[in-house]
């Protein structure tokens, strides 16, 4: 790969300092320099589905089914057929329920591929671009849908499924930037499964063509090839979430990861949020249901431990019937379903409540406060600075 302008910018020192809404803007110098040729993906494996159901496949126009082993065309499929695959004993199962035709059995995976670059794929009730790779699983029960695609194209679908499409477009880019370095910083992430990311909040969500929007295209096309760096110039596992609650985090913080020098403190703009504050109410009944992987019994008591620059609940100690266990405020943030670890509670009467702000991990880019940048005039570039400390930005292409 090679650069298509060999820029990189360098975010250092502080640019504007602008009030809204009672905020203190502080934003980042930028600084061009050169970069040297790194390795930009191109094609993606995203995980659809894995099942032991029969899965309906095909596409809108012709395509080949492929032994990957071998790269031969096994069959040809012709527009809009629907081919049904299954595990069968461990193998690829293929047929035609209209035609009551079998096209064969396959230990290996195969590819369903368009003949056409623009061709579309299905998988269930849902339209792709790229192809699908079909492989079964090594319990001999299961088959997996992958599908390959490009990148620029898988983030057609990504974009307007992370962030709402009517947004200022200078957010969107952001997004669109942030989405792209999550990608190639994860890549491989679910290699055990077969492929590179997940098609859910678990990576990045993902739905194929009907969630592509004008808006998030353009935006999409506008940032082709710009990648976030960490600082051994590699991709930038770009983390992002809806709400801060008035201050981003670090991972050091919220997860036991290797700390990162562009996932830091940052304050947040969100305070237009839904989700800026928040409030639970749970019966201790129903907590310790929730809680109940914990094996400590009926909960009795929550205690907070400790907690970050950002008043997110980092460490808590969860006293029980039968014993009492220490978890991070993340844990109990994804066990209880909660909007975010920043919270206060107190129990009372059988009764747990909390009360809290922001929406997700709270790391990296906040996308509400980015909303509120953009709507105030700040670009793409200065947005990304604010939120992934000293990263490096750099366009390249095939």
């Amino acid at each position: 790969m090679k650069h298509k302008q060999q820029e990189v910018l360098i975010f250092a020192g502080v640019i504007a300092v602008i009030k809204m809404n009672k905020l203190v803007y502080f934003l980042i110098l930028i600084f061009i320099s050169l970069f040297p040729s790194l390795v930009y993906a191109v094609d993606i494996k995203i995980g659809l589905t894995t099942s032991s159901n029969q899965i309906r496949v095909g596409a809108d126009v012709r395509a080949d089914l492929i032994n990957q082993a071998t790269q031969k065309t096994i069959g040809i499929v012709n527009k809009r057929e629907t081919l049904y695959v299954v595990n069968k004993n461990g193998q690829i199962s293929v047929f035609n329920k209209t035609k009551n035709l079998n096209l064969g059995t396959f230990t290996v995976p195969i590819l369903l591929k368009p003949t056409i670059n623009n061709g579309l794929v299905f998988c269930q009730d849902r339209w792709y671009r790229g192809s699908l790779l079909i492989f079964t699983n090594a319990d001999a029960k299961n088959l997996t849908i992958v599908n390959v695609v490009d990148l620029e194209n898988y983030l057609l679908s990504v974009l307007p499924s992370e962030m709402p499409y009517k947004w200022n477009h200078e957010a969107l880019k952001a997004q669109a930037v942030a989405a792209r370095s999550y990608t190639l910083g994860y890549l491989g992430r679910r290699k055990d499964k077969g492929y590179d990311l997940e098609s859910t909040v678990e990576d990045q969500v993902y739905t194929g063509i009907i969630a592509e929007k004008w808006a998030t295209t353009r935006a999409v096309k506008d940032t082709k090839g710009v990648i976030l760096l960490n600082s051994e110039d590699s991709p930038l596992i770009a983390l992002y979430h809806s709400s801060g609650g008035g201050y981003t985090d670090s991972i050091e913080n919220l997860w036991d990861e290797t700390p990162s020098p562009h996932i830091q403190p940052r304050p947040d703009y969100d305070d237009r949020s839904p989700h800026f504050k928040w409030t639970r109410t749970f019966k201790i009944s129903d907590l310790s249901n929730s809680l109940s992987c914990l094996n400590i019994g009926e909960i009795k008591n929550i205690i907070p431990l400790s907690v970050s620059v950002s008043k997110r609940v980092t460490m808590l100690e969860i006293v029980g019937s039968k014993g009492k266990t220490q978890i991070r405020g993340e844990q109990l943030r994804r066990l209880l379903k909660l909007p975010s670890s920043k919270f206060n509670l107190a129990i009372s009467n059988g009764i747990v409540n909390f009360a809290g702000r922001g929406y997700g991990h709270g790391l990296g880019l906040s996308q509400w406060g980015s909303k509120s940048l953009a709507d105030n005039g700040f670009n793409f570039r200065q947005i990304l600075a604010h939120y992934y400390t000293g990263a490096k930005l750099v366009k390249v292409e095939d």
